[in-house]
């Protein structure tokens, strides 16, 4: 399940390792995976936008941002998440899910990652979701090379 870098998120990162001497911005403490049913997220979507199923028990779920969480898994440019994530069991039909979004909050908020899910998942009351370990990831590059310089 690969995953996207948002606008938003680029904006993020680049505003927190960049020009932020007075530490006033810090990475945040937590995230909010939300499912996603028919309509792709995009890179320039806000959480408030995403296709998320509206069913009166479904939820975003928080994961923690740590390194219980959170690693690289085999490259400084790649990251993936390490534990399972399970959202609350279904008590109605939420409807096929194609999607995720890693969110800034438990609702509408902004996103800072989003990807397809490896196979689409149809819910169904009863059903609890669970995102496996390794299947929330995203890989930034490809990044400039020194053969880019005879492309110039």
């Amino acid at each position: 399940m690969a995953g996207r870098l948002t606008i938003w998120g680029a904006g993020e990162l680049l505003t927190t390792f960049f020009g932020n001497l007075d530490a006033a911005k810090d990475p945040p403490s937590a995230f909010y995976l939300a499912l996603v049913r028919l309509i792709a997220p995009t890179p320039y979507m806000s959480g408030a936008e995403l296709d998320e199923p509206d069913a009166s028990d479904y939820a975003r779920v928080r994961v923690p941002n740590d390194t219980l969480n959170w690693a690289n898994p085999s490259s400084p440019q790649a990251i993936a998440n390490l534990m399972d994530v399970s959202f609350v069991p279904a008590v109605t039909d939420w409807g096929e899910c194609r999607y995720w979004a890693l969110c800034n909050a438990s609702t509408e908020g902004f996103n800072y990652l989003v990807g397809d899910l490896e196979s689409p998942i149809l819910v169904v009351a009863g059903d609890t979701v669970v995102v496996s370990d390794g299947d929330l990831g995203v890989t930034l590059g490809p990044f400039y090379m020194a053969d880019d310089e005879d492309d110039a």
